[in-house]
């Protein structure tokens, strides 16, 4: 019975395989398998399959061009140490979560990680892990199928660190505002100080006092400056102050194995512009100057004058015939190839390694010289240094500029002023220095206070000073309510922060001005003789 079982199942066989279609049946199987196996090998995405010992059997060809592998290398290597490194830049050790897919891949039907490619470039990849059983249902390996999305991640990591900035940004605001409070009363009573005494001594700590509060000013300042939002501020800038400040920076944070130097030569170093911004540019230039010379070196800031007689372009910038400040920003670095040079300007573009560097810097620089209607262009060797040329249009007429301010300087008069501010101790300084030089000062806490006052004494209050920043009542609301005492009110605003934006705002309000916190006695009279000598003050008290 056996044997006839046997034989019926061989003569079955023998049936089918002699059916007159079948070779067309095994053509199709052939088929298939060639059109699958070109699909999965010319598809746009990773395909790779591996053991659970986690060596790689299969690697497509797009997997062979991301990774720089050739079959013949990757197959029979581990994962780790090859596509995936034992850790990635993050710090997060990844032969743990290999092992882990290898045993367990129906827990990992989807993750990223940082991957890495044959060169040592690092990427992020998304994959899909599908589990691969024998005949017996047993577990043999893993299908991984991974889409490139390095890009993404770094877009996300820029917007995380945008929402981090625009969130130190608003707490740097308001620790500012408090501060230069603070660093206002102290420099102003050392003032009076300074201005009241007849002994050296203490002339000379007064001096030194107000020095150190000056000193931390300008850290307030250039912590504001990469705070600042909203719309730009164009005024007279004077190039050469603006690069002194950014190489005092400099020179107090930088290695002190890389010499900072200066070369002011341009005559006339005046252009229309966004002060904090173009510190901003410099600065950055600055710290990328720094960031190329790890051994030390020198870094020069130079300027000079320069003249375009014809329309001409440099780089992707058009400049019109004129007078123009060339600001050179020099380094004796590493230097940069050719084809590194040409994207410098190019947004999230980074030379350093992950989490050094956001490549926004050069970006900023290249949209302020847009803003301020320049150039710029970089000269780069490997290994011989870099230079960038930064072109800025000049003030015309600025010998006129100068004259105004001389003129202003010598206009001067004694002024009944109303100081409004939440702060006792600017209260107090404001009082004590200008009643010392013949203005009558009247000082209010309260908005209220004051609101009352003005209603009463409004038309002999020559000028009112408002903190932007108070309980209950900003200056802007107060001033609001002040010119409905009174039309013709001669207001200016001070203030440790401000948002541009909320600044121009005021202005068309009709505030006269704007003065940043901490100021001097000198900065504020400076202001007042601008408005006496535009006729906006009258020159004799009524």
């Amino acid at each position: 019975m056996e044997e006839d079982k046997e034989k019926v199942r061989l003569k079955s066989t023998c049936r089918d395989l002699s059916e007159p279609n079948s070779h067309l049946v095994y053509e199709a199987l052939r088929k298939s398998e060639e059109r699958y196996r070109e699909l999965v090998e010319h598809a746009n995405s990773i395909i790779l399959r591996w053991n659970k010992n986690g060596i790689v059997t299969f690697f497509n060809e797009y997997a062979q061009r991301f990774f720089g592998y050739s079959e013949h290398e990757i197959i029979g290597q581990h994962v780790v140490g090859t596509i995936v490194p034992e850790s990635e830049s993050t710090g997060r050790d990844l032969r743990p979560l290999m092992d882990h897919i290898c045993n367990h891949p129906d827990e990992h039907r989807y993750n990223v990680n940082e991957n890495v490619t044959k060169c040592g470039k690092r990427v992020w990849v998304a994959w899909t892990n599908k589990l691969l059983r024998n005949d017996d249902g047993d577990a043999i390996g893993v299908l991984s199928i991974g889409s490139d999305i390095t890009k993404q991640r770094l877009l996300e990591e820029e917007l995380r660190q945008a929402q981090k900035m625009q969130a130190i940004g608003e707490l740097a605001g308001g620790i500012a505002h408090d501060f230069n409070n603070m660093i206002h009363g102290i420099a102003g009573f050392a003032e009076i100080i300074h201005q009241t005494t007849c002994d050296s001594k203490t002339a000379e700590y007064s001096k030194q006092i107000l020095t150190t509060a000056q000193h931390a000013t300008e850290l307030t300042k250039q912590l504001l400056t990469f705070a600042r939002k909203g719309s730009y501020h164009l005024s007279d800038c004077n190039t050469h102050d603006i690069i002194r400040d950014v190489c005092a920076m400099l020179e107090r944070t930088i290695d002190r194995k890389i010499q900072v130097q200066q070369q002011l030569n341009a005559e006339w170093p005046h252009v229309k512009g966004d002060s904090a911004q173009l510190q901003s540019a410099l600065l950055n230039l600055g710290i990328n100057a720094k960031d190329a010379m790890p051994a030390g070196g020198t870094l020069v800031f130079s300027t000079s004058d320069v003249t375009v007689d014809r329309p001409i372009s440099i780089s992707d910038f058009q400049l019109e015939a004129g007078k123009y400040l060339q600001i050179n920003v020099s380094d004796s670095g590493t230097g940069m190839s050719e084809e590194v040079r040409q994207r410098i300007f190019e947004p999230f573009f980074t030379t350093k390694a992950s989490g050094r560097g956001a490549g926004l810097g050069l970006a900023a620089v290249y949209g302020t010289t847009h803003l301020h209607k320049g150039a710029i262009q970089c000269r780069s060797e490997f290994g011989k240094g870099s230079s960038f040329d930064l072109y800025l249009p000049i003030i015309k007429d600025c010998s006129k500029e100068l004259s105004k301010v001389s003129k202003v300087k010598a206009t001067e008069r004694s002024i009944h002023m109303m100081v409004v501010d939440d702060e006792a101790i600017v209260r107090s300084y404001s009082k004590t220095l200008f009643e010392m030089h013949g203005h009558t000062v009247d000082t209010f806490a309260s908005p209220q206070e004051a609101i009352e006052h003005y209603r009463k004494n409004s038309h002999k209050i020559d000028l009112v000073l408002l903190d932007m920043i108070m309980p209950q009542m900003d200056g802007q609301q107060l001033f609001a309510e002040l010119k409905r005492i009174n039309p013709d009110i001669k207001a200016m605003l001070s203030s440790g922060y401000s948002v541009e934006s909320k600044v121009q705002e005021i202005l068309k309000a009709g505030i006269l001005d704007c003065i940043k916190k901490p100021f001097t006695y000198d900065q504020l009279q400076a202001k007042i003789s601008t408005l006496v000598a535009d006729g906006i003050i009258p020159p004799e008290n009524e």
